[in-house]
């Protein structure tokens, strides 16, 4: 697969992480994985596709909590969302249950930042843009037509782009 391709954004004074996004491209398609909080409050979590994304047809979105539910018909492709998932949590994010979390909290109390139930590390708070009241981070090659399409489409609350 490609380069993975990251978006965050983050409320620091307000919900804490609005939305986060890896992705890969993949010939026709676009998939990965997004998480934040949902508008009912809870958190949502799913891998995604956006198929025929790269033609001149309609894309067509698919996204599933269960990787292996059967939801993508090709095995190796669910490893790879699987390992991409994996990657980018351990590399940008903590949840409140983690083992490290309360250091990670201490550091945003000290630092009067919101938290939420996921959480973007504090030391990769520096790499966001502050602008915007929402911070955010897009990585190189990220596409903003992707995140378009699943604004569109996903359960989280997050809806704008700054």
């Amino acid at each position: 697969m490609d380069t993975l391709r990251l978006f965050l954004a983050y409320a620091p004074r307000g919900a804490g992480l609005r939305a986060a996004v890896a992705y890969v491209p993949r010939r026709r398609d676009v998939c990965g994985w997004f998480t934040g909080p949902r508008e009912d409050g809870g958190t949502a979590s799913a891998y995604f596709m956006l198929e025929d994304l790269y033609t001149t047809g309609e894309a067509r979105y698919a996204a599933s909590d269960d990787l292996f539910g059967g939801w993508l018909r090709d095995d190796a492709l669910c490893h790879e969302l699987a390992r991409l998932q994996e990657a980018f949590r351990r590399e940008w994010l903590f949840y409140r249950s983690d083992p490290e979390a309360s250091a990670e909290l201490d550091a945003y109390a000290r630092d009067e930042l919101a938290a939420g139930e996921v959480n973007i590390r504090h030391e990769r708070l520096g790499r966001l843009s502050k602008l915007h009241p929402n911070w955010t981070y897009y990585s190189p090659g990220f596409e903003r037509t992707v995140l378009g399409h699943l604004m569109q489409r996903w359960p989280l609350e997050y809806r704008t782009e700054d």
